[in-house]
């Protein structure tokens, strides 16, 4: 008995001391700069490198306007068009944290890896146990893969696409691979079919304690010069620990808020009953509406301006 309320002492200390480390990009190492249109300034800058907390992201610019690796961005708008101009936005419309707020986009470039460099990798600045992150789908990859383009086929049943994460040592020995898949129409029922509009976890604790962790891609539409599908992924909120980790899903996501243009309202997504309230930039309450699920609530008599939207403890601001 001794033995095991010993044991179970040593497992209780271990967790207490249990730190995790969260990426959050609104409290980057080194100041994040972004245009008029919520794209990084330094993207093309193949000096740059996005800091966070523990987290140093991979990035290049081998020539002008062209870059690859991770980049930051909050931008908003999606075009749709199947193109290049979608390459930088994030079918969520910004991070975990809601619409217009930072995230990291990623464009997979295989042409130029090597063992010691890989266009995806995050590296770590101490050995820690991999937890997990959020992932979307860039517009570019999503509307190709919806409609197809010029270059890549319009996805049908069968088809797939899918994020593979790869945990390496610090030998840089590969110790695990997780996948995620961003597509998947491989069901014969059509009602089955997945592709990824919003942010999703990804639980990566089985890649166990990581110096850093790395992603490719792969697709079913693959031709002679390698995958056809625009290679492109958004992530956030990675999440790595002190000790060994079997943490769920942050909470952070249960609630969604996010202005429409089109309709002039406040979309709401909520997974739990929730009170939703509109404030001015003066703090005055403007609207508010109870919400079960989904809602939204109509700002077209408000006049233009900038708004927080509250539901709970979620914030966001929008912009109407």
């Amino acid at each position: 008995m001794k033995k095991v309320l010993l044991a179970l002492a040593v497992l209780l200390s271990g967790m207490a001391s249990a730190e995790n480390i969260v990426l959050d990009l609104s409290t980057p190492n080194e100041p994040i700069n972004y245009d008029k249109d919520g794209l990084w300034t330094e993207v093309f800058n193949g000096e740059a490198k996005v800091k966070s907390q523990e987290f140093t992201f991979a990035h290049r610019s081998p020539f002008p306007q062209y870059s690859c690796g991770f980049f930051a961005s909050k931008m908003t708008t999606i075009l749709a068009s199947a193109d290049y101009d979608d390459q930088y936005g994030c079918m969520a419309k910004g991070g975990v944290a809601g619409e217009g707020t930072p995230y990291l986009g990623a464009y997979w470039e295989t042409s130029n890896e090597t063992e010691d460099w890989k266009s995806c990798e995050v590296k770590i600045s101490s050995p820690h146990y991999a937890v997990g992150c959020y992932v979307c789908n860039s517009p570019y990859s999503y509307y190709v893969m919806k409609n197809g383009n010029n270059y890549a086929a319009k996805f049908e049943q069968g088809s797939w696409f899918k994020l593979v994460a790869h945990g390496l040592d610090g030998n840089r020995d590969e110790i695990g691979t997780v996948e995620y898949y961003l597509a998947d129409y491989c069901s014969e029922n059509s009602d089955e079919w997945k592709l990824n509009d919003s942010w999703e976890w990804v639980d990566l604790s089985s890649l166990g304690k990581v110096s850093s962790i790395y992603f490719t891609m792969e697709s079913s539409d693959t031709g002679e010069w390698g995958m056809n599908t625009p290679g492109y992924f958004c992530l956030d909120k990675l999440t790595v620990s002190t000790e060994p980790s079997s943490v769920e899903e942050p909470t952070v996501a249960a609630v969604k808020a996010y202005y429409n243009r089109a309709d002039g309202a406040v979309r709401i997504e909520s997974a739990e009953p929730v009170m939703a309230a509109v404030y001015n930039m003066n703090g005055a309450l403007v609207l508010n509406q109870h919400v079960e699920g989904t809602a939204a609530i109509d700002m077209s008599a408000c006049p233009s301006g900038v708004y927080v939207v509250r539901c709970g403890d979620y914030s966001v601001k929008i912009v109407k």
